[in-house]
């Protein structure tokens, strides 16, 4: 393997950044980056369709948040302009190209940014049905308030590209706010 170095790093620093989102709703050992990573790889896994190619859904769901470990978890409520972030973002994602010896990363990561294909619409919805599913989970043990965890819900599912066709999304949705509501 070439620039194991750098291997190491980006590994390490997926896993020792920890989510915004849950930091600036004080949990307590909040997710890492990595452990989002794993959780949207694993619901793409379990629920991509038969028609999208899952190599791509997977590789899509797995370098999506690379770039943060340069320039951070930024979100939507951290008042960065959406074109400065993806032009960091996508800085960042040619350093690690050429640090990792990865081909096509950044035509990957421009893929999923773009959402123009099914595979890519696809693993956005996921990654924010898997902050949903994190929120919930959180809720369920306690680490943050039912408001909290529906405010999460609502917000995932606003951000997302659901359609009047996306019938399980929204179908896991409400059965994620129906959990809430009802415990």
């Amino acid at each position: 393997m070439k620039n194991i170095d750098a291997v190491i790093e980006v590994l390490g620093n997926l896993k020792n950044l920890k989510r915004t989102g849950w930091v600036r709703n004080n949990v307590t050992d909040a997710e890492s980056v990595a452990d989002h990573t794993f959780g949207t790889a694993f619901l793409v896994l379990m629920l991509a369709p038969e028609h999208l190619n899952l190599e791509k859904c997977l590789k899509l769901s797995l370098i999506h948040d690379l770039a943060e470990i340069y320039v951070g978890d930024i979100t939507p409520f951290d008042g960065v302009d959406e074109n400065d972030k993806q032009k960091q973002e996508m800085a960042v994602m040619n350093l690690l190209e050429e640090k990792l010896n990865f081909p096509n990363l950044v035509a990957l990561f421009y893929e999923y940014e773009q959402a123009e294909t099914p595979e890519a619409r696809f693993v956005r919805n996921i990654d924010k049905l898997e902050s949903a599913f994190q929120a919930v989970f959180y809720y369920q043990h306690q680490k943050i308030e039912k408001g909290t965890a529906l405010e999460f819900l609502d917000t995932a599912q606003r951000r997302s590209f659901l359609n009047s066709h996306d019938d399980e999304f929204l179908v896991l949705y409400n059965q994620l706010r129906q959990f809430v509501e009802n415990n």
